[in-house]
């Protein structure tokens, strides 16, 4: 199983993504807006206006920054 971390900043909507991929599809995601953080898994997929991404990670345009440690994603995800 392969696991990708990214943290994403979407401008337009000034939110802050966070999503955890296995195999190429989002399983957990975070996002973070001045207001609020909403947590999304495949067992909780929608909140509110939000939704888990649910595409293929390769449907997104991605940086080098945009990777990080799983460890990044985990400190964020902890404070649910």
């Amino acid at each position: 199983m392969q696991e990708v971390f990214i943290k994403k900043y979407w401008a337009e909507e000034n939110i802050l993504f966070y999503v955890h991929f296995q195999d190429g599809r989002a399983v957990r995601q975070i996002d973070v807006t001045p207001d609020k953080k909403i947590f999304l898994s495949k067992d909780h997929p929608h909140e509110g206006d939000a939704s888990l991404f649910d595409h293929s990670i390769d449907d997104l345009q991605l940086d080098q920054k945009d990777f990080i440690a799983a460890e990044v994603f985990e400190k964020v995800w902890a404070k649910k």
